[in-house]
């Protein structure tokens, strides 16, 4: 063997950008409890990011995200589906689909989520 690596192609539409950052979340279809959520981006794309929430999500689920843009200090709402969530070590890792109307895509161009 020469010491490579299989990697399985790339299924994503658009490439990943890891990005750390604090975000809120209020859940459109609450499963009871608290609709705000804190969530942690981990990484983001032109179809979806990856977050990490102290609650689980459940696919399907629809949130409204508030994210902070600078320098003015304002926030951007942007609507978005779970697709996947799992447990780990710190909460719940998700995948969250944009709403391509939210975001101008084509009707042709659907995004593909990023992975949980």
């Amino acid at each position: 063997m020469n010491g490579l690596c299989y990697s399985p192609p790339e299924r994503r539409r658009y490439p990943r950008t890891h990005l750390q950052m604090m975000l809120h979340g209020v859940r459109l279809d609450p499963d009871g409890g608290d609709v705000r959520n804190t969530l942690h981006m981990v990484d983001i794309s032109r179809g979806g990011m990856g977050v990490v929430s102290e609650r689980w999500l459940y696919p399907g689920q629809r949130i409204i995200l508030s994210v902070p843009l600078h320098p003015d200090d304002k926030q951007r709402n942007l609507n978005a589906t779970v697709v996947r969530c799992r447990k780990i070590e710190e909460g719940y890792r998700a995948g969250l689909e944009f709403d391509p109307s939210a975001l101008g895509l084509a009707a042709y161009e659907t995004p593909v989520a990023v992975a949980a």
